[in-house]
């Protein structure tokens, strides 16, 4: 009880920093519009041809060559904004005052990394795919899902490593996994409570599901529409706090020293070293 509060704690604190930049809502919000563009370019004309019901029915090799390069475009776009939120987010921990152009200088400046992560998000992301297949099987379900989040763990810092480090690809995964095992261990209590964003949306939509149950269709839509304007909302703040959080803990995990613009008590709660549990 005392990791999830410490977790919930440090969420707040990660939300003032965020309150003191707002310009960083910037970089989900457009990461989040090129991606619907991205989305409409592939799937569209898909549609309109009639092409993605034969590739997809069969999985030819032509459907999964179509979703890798989508992978690799939405994967470039989500990693290059990450990239400059995060270098935002690091240079407020250093005392000064970033600006939005300050993180679209340093992500493009890292291009190359970004795109040798992209190649390999990209190819773990459609082999994750490829394991759950259509999602019948409800045990290799959850071992996609298990091998998903196992990834997300060990590659948690690949971002700050590109922009600190200057490294990309597999050296970044490497430096990754070895900050979240000599720092971290197992247990990131304050990354989990940011997903706590969520439950107003979530509880939306179960109110709009009941609402329909019992006979109420407008009122469901009208709870349903509401739901998803929160839900988006919620998306854009999380992905803000999240580079911010992350940018947190890289500077404790590579320093031990936390900034003065956080209660330092809060951020030595959020990790677990291997060793001290029983």
């Amino acid at each position: 009880m005392s990791r999830i509060s410490c977790g919930f704690q440090l969420f707040k604190e990660t939300f003032g920093i965020l309150k003191k930049d707002r310009e960083m809502l910037l970089f989900p919000i457009i990461s989040g519009i090129v991606i619907l563009l991205v989305v409409a370019t592939f799937l569209l004309p898909l549609v309109f041809s009639g092409m993605l019901a034969e590739t997809g029915s069969g999985g030819s090799i032509l459907f999964y060559v179509l979703l890798f390069l989508f992978y690799v475009v939405s994967y470039f776009i989500v990693i290059y904004f990450n990239t400059a939120l995060v270098s935002c987010a690091l240079i407020r921990l250093d005392g000064r005052d970033p600006t939005f152009m300050d993180g679209i200088h340093v992500a493009s400046s890292r291009i190359g990394k970004i795109l040798s992560w992209t190649l390999i998000a990209a190819t773990v992301g459609l082999i994750l795919r490829l394991i759950r297949g259509d999602g019948d099987n409800l045990l290799v379900s959850l071992a996609s899902a298990l091998l998903g989040a196992a990834w997300s763990l060990a590659t948690f810092f690949v971002i700050p490593v590109i922009i600190m480090d200057d490294e990309g690809g597999f050296a970044a995964i490497q430096r990754s996994w070895k900050l979240f095992k000599s720092t971290w261990g197992e247990t990131v209590v304050g990354s989990f409570s940011l997903g706590l964003i969520f439950i107003p949306a979530v509880l939306l939509l179960l109110a709009g599901v009941l609402a329909m149950f019992i006979g109420s269709f407008e009122v469901s839509l009208v709870i349903f529409a509401f739901a998803f304007l929160i839900w988006v909302v919620s998306a854009v703040l999380y992905g803000a706090l999240q580079g911010i959080f992350v940018a947190i803990m890289y500077r404790y995990a590579t320093t031990g020293v936390v900034p003065d613009v956080i209660d330092r008590s809060l951020v030595e709660g959020a990790f677990v070293p291997k060793g001290s549990r029983q």
